[in-house]
């Protein structure tokens, strides 16, 4: 197997092993623990502060504003339950936070379609506010063609938004992760599925399986040199 291959690339980032670990050296229980109570807080705070996110996680169009609106409301519920979910080790609760945070993920690239043409636009709202309104809409960029502020706006929201989103991955792989810990038995449940093997097989009186043939020849030998052993007095005596 290469080097560059992708079991490689998730072991050199800690995410495989015998203790995985989120950005390289946070427990991925602990982080997905702090990913949910986070994602609730974040979710407070930026419904207060809609003019602040823009340049973290979009909002420039209407369109966007009320996704984006609509997502950091419920994330007070999904956080809250990402987090009891990872102190309690609940894979409902878990499961859940896990698919809000990829309907998230998936709505951030929505965003872009939908503010990146308004940004790049962005002089056309102070040159011609009526033509940039029939075609993008949009008041937050209005409001920003007309402070003269277009290039920051777009060089912070091209940063800090990718930035973001590329933190927010880190809870998201963190909390898939933490999910296939449930779908992995423990050896000793994976090998008694099929019921008791061996010496219990045999005093259950059923056929011994394929699994555990030393077992059960040991077994039976020692089981007839018993019954033999008990049977010569009685030989003798006869």
């Amino acid at each position: 197997m290469s080097a560059s291959s992708p079991s490689k690339l998730l072991e050199a980032n800690g995410w495989v092993g015998a203790q995985p670990m989120a950005f390289m050296c946070i427990p991925v229980r602990s982080a997905v623990f702090l990913g949910g109570l986070g994602c609730a807080l974040h979710g407070l705070f930026l419904l207060h502060h809609p003019e602040d996110r823009r340049i973290f996680v979009g909002g420039y169009s209407d369109w966007s504003m009320a996704m984006i609106d609509l997502l950091e409301l419920s994330a007070m519920l999904w956080g809250l339950l990402g987090a009891l979910g990872a102190f309690y080790m609940k894979e409902g609760f878990l499961r859940s936070f896990y698919y809000y945070e990829a309907a998230r993920i998936l709505a951030w690239f929505a965003m872009y379609v939908l503010d990146v043409p308004l940004l790049l636009n962005c002089e056309l709202g102070r040159d011609d506010p009526n033509a940039f309104m029939a075609r993008y809409g949009g008041q937050a960029v209005l409001k920003i063609a007309a402070e003269g502020t277009c290039d920051e706006e777009r060089s912070a929201f091209y940063v800090l938004s990718l930035l973001s989103l590329a933190f927010f991955c880190q809870f998201f792989f963190a909390t898939q992760r933490l999910l296939l810990d449930f779908a992995d038995d423990p050896r000793y449940l994976l090998m008694s599925k099929e019921g008791p093997t061996g010496v219990f097989q045999q005093q259950l009186g059923s056929v011994p399986t394929v699994a555990t043939p030393l077992v059960t020849s040991d077994a039976s030998r020692s089981g007839s040199a018993t019954s033999g052993s008990r049977q010569m007095p009685l030989e003798s005596l006869a």
